[in-house]
């Protein structure tokens, strides 16, 4: 009766150092989107600087790459801003399905209803356009 009671409560502790690693994980998330979404603003603000408020005729630009700070051609940063900018719109799409995962994971091992309505996607363009030419006023 004795190991019972040992192993029922070693069932519980690793139940419970599991929920943490995951809550962990959802936060250090949390907070990776935070700085990945503060880059994807510094990004499209410097993209939109160069492109509408630099004259055509200035040739070379400064912008940072990582930490650094460089003169380009104005076409090469405004590619290499492209880049980054889908490069961070990729990593935040994965890290957001990631951390559904996880949030579905933590619920089940806390035994919680699942999220209802967590895994909704916006419609598609073309989606959209068939809702309007099926009905008039939408």
């Amino acid at each position: 009766m004795a190991t019972t009671k040992v192993s029922d409560q070693r069932k519980l502790m690793d139940i419970l150092l599991e929920t943490e690693r995951v809550a962990d994980r959802i936060l250090a998330y949390k907070q990776e989107l935070v700085e990945l979404d503060k880059r994807r603003q510094d990004t499209r603000e410097a993209l939109r600087l160069i492109e509408k408020h630099i004259p055509g005729s200035q040739k070379r630009v400064w912008i940072t790459i990582g930490s650094m700070l460089m003169k380009q051609n104005r076409e090469t940063a405004i590619e290499l801003l492209r880049k980054d900018q889908q490069t961070t719109e990729a990593e935040i799409d994965r890290i957001r399905q990631e951390q559904k995962l996880l949030v579905a994971k933590q619920r089940d091992l806390e035994h919680d209803q699942p999220l209802r309505g967590f895994h909704l996607k916006p419609l598609s363009n073309a989606e959209i356009a068939g809702l309007r030419s099926n009905m008039p006023g939408f």
